[in-house]
């Protein structure tokens, strides 16, 4: 079994998923999911929720790789702006609780977001490196996909790590209280 192989984990209830950009970039995984779509006659209820759109995206690869490079270059814009923030220790775990609010808005996209998405994947320009740079338009889109809420609950983890890591560090200098 091969490294990649390893990263397909079926989905089960009380399990939880691989990491998602593994099995997006995993070839086996993605035909496995084509074929296991294909057998319920594309009646998927969970995961992207384009509607129609997603078997169009499926099926035009050019649009997938797009979104593909979308995905990643909207998490790799967000650890950027979390790391100018100079959040210390907590950047990191404040990084996974917002590349989890992302990917919650692409697995389940406001009408807003669907809207703000397919116009990015439209724009041509965008899309001839292995990174979107333009920071602007990538800005503009986490501003649409990561809510107030969102904001507040990724604030809130780093909160919470930081506190932990200063309690912790005052029991172990023994520091009265």
């Amino acid at each position: 079994m091969s490294q990649q192989e390893s990263n397909y984990i079926p989905f089960t209830s009380n399990q939880e998923l691989a990491n998602p950009m593994d099995l997006l970039l995993n070839e086996e995984w993605l035909r496995k999911s084509i074929l296991a779509e294909e057998e319920v006659g594309g009646n998927i209820g969970a995961g992207l929720d384009w509607g129609s759109g997603f078997e169009q995206l499926l099926l035009n690869p050019e649009l997938f790789y797009r979104l593909k490079t979308l995905r990643i270059s909207l998490n790799r814009e967000v650890r950027l702006l979390l790391k100018d923030w100079n959040l210390g220790t907590a950047t990191s775990i404040a990084f996974a609780t917002a590349r989890e609010k992302l990917l919650e808005r692409f697995r389940l996209p406001t009408s807003t977001v669907k809207e703000h998405i397919q116009a990015v994947l439209q724009k041509d320009e965008l899309f001839g490196e292995e990174f979107i740079s333009n920071h602007q338009v990538l800005r503009e889109l986490l501003g649409v996909m990561l809510t107030e809420k969102d904001w507040e609950s990724i604030a809130s983890v780093a909160a919470d790590c930081l506190k932990q890591q200063i309690m912790n560090q005052v029991l172990v200098d023994n520091i009265s209280a």
